[in-house]
């Protein structure tokens, strides 16, 4: 049974309040489990944001619907929903004590019996923000690692129904990230909070997220796990944005010159999967090597040769002593490569698994 329904949402600039009316994104539909942290992933420009803004109800949207646990809230106050959202841009009221903050929705609400001092303990201790340290600052006084813990803080507290963070440890050091990021984690498993991430990171979200939905070229490409995003994507934009080292591809007009016309589709092929001898049902393409790149942890090298105005990068073992501006032919085995063709009905460039 599903907790959070979000049934074909629409959002253009005319509900920014811009004179324009482009299209932002266009039938957004996916579906949140109680308790789940579903990922969102994208490009910067690809309306993510607004998306959360749209379920915390601070922008209506074109059209479309929102169900909260059956109920319609589309077009319900935010303050009535019981979602708490952590900003990119951190929104705190200067004129208050960082522990203000945190306690304000409960004085705006007049429910400050509800206040758990335990509970605000164990937030400020997870997030290292003790009141000696941190909370009895303003937060003009605060970093901006500061300003971003108290902000999660202030969510976290209020222990809401469904929790939007974007971008929440931007500006959290480097070294704390990742060991808050999985306190943070356990913390709403074990309350069940609902909670919608937005990310830039995809290191970050494949450990954070439960399910991901990737938001690109104005809709929603896939939702699937990190894992199965990476290993099965559906569309060509998820074969190429999935990953930390990118994909190569061909386009489809590429692949038919170098097959003579026996394969016309894109494909797209992960660095580690190409070679530099021929085998049995392989595409060779060659380029001088304009970029070379160390993977220390995996003692490899990625080497980068220009085709066709892109680069097409292929990693070899750390010995190797190819240099820039030197030839370098690649053959890109099929069998290991992903096929893609362009849909008509959808507009999207689609995966194809049987390849003729």
């Amino acid at each position: 049974m599903f907790y959070l329904k979000v049934m074909k949402l629409s959002l253009s600039t005319r509900n920014l309040a811009a004179e324009s009316d482009e299209e932002i994104f266009s039938n957004v539909s996916f579906n949140v489990f109680k308790g789940e942290i579903f990922g969102i992933l994208g490009p910067s420009g690809s309306g993510k944001s607004l998306l959360l803004k749209i379920i915390s109800g601070l922008i209506q949207p074109k059209e479309g619907e929102i169900y909260k646990s059956g109920e319609n809230i589309t077009h319900l106050p935010p303050k009535e929903r019981k979602v708490a959202m952590v900003f990119q841009e951190i929104a705190l009221y200067p004129h208050l004590k960082n522990i203000e903050n945190i306690e304000f929705p409960f004085v705006l609400h007049h429910n400050e019996k509800e206040f758990d001092e335990n509970l605000l303990h164990e937030v400020s201790k997870m997030l290292n923000i003790e009141k000696e340290k941190i909370l009895d600052k303003k937060p003009k006084f605060s970093s901006l690692g500061e300003r971003q813990k108290v902000a999660i803080g202030k969510a976290l507290v209020s222990l809401p129904d469904i929790l939007l963070f974007d971008e929440p440890f931007s500006n959290i050091e480097m070294n704390f990230r990742r060991e808050l990021k999985n306190k943070i984690r356990k913390f709403l498993k074990e309350r069940n909070i609902t909670t919608i991430y937005v990310s830039h990171n995809q290191v970050e979200m494949a450990g954070f997220a439960d399910r991901i939905g990737v938001l690109a070229e104005k809709r929603l490409q896939q939702v699937a796990t990190y894992e199965e995003l990476y290993n099965n994507p559906k569309t060509f934009f998820v074969s190429l944005y999935i990953g930390e080292i990118p994909n190569n591809y061909l386009t489809g007009d590429e692949v038919s010159f170098l097959t003579n016309d026996k394969i016309k589709y894109y494909i797209t092929i992960r660095p580690d999967e190409c070679l530099l001898e021929p085998i049995k049902n392989s595409i060779k393409i060659s380029g001088n090597i304009v970029a070379i790149e160390p993977l220390v942890q995996e003692n490899k090298k990625l080497f980068f040769i220009q085709f066709n105005n892109r680069n097409f990068g292929i990693i070899l073992p750390v010995d190797s002593n190819f240099k820039i501006n030197d030839v370098l032919e690649i053959y890109i085995p099929l069998e290991k490569a992903q096929f893609f063709e362009f849909d008509k009905n959808t507009e999207l460039i689609e995966r194809i698994y049987n390849v003729g």
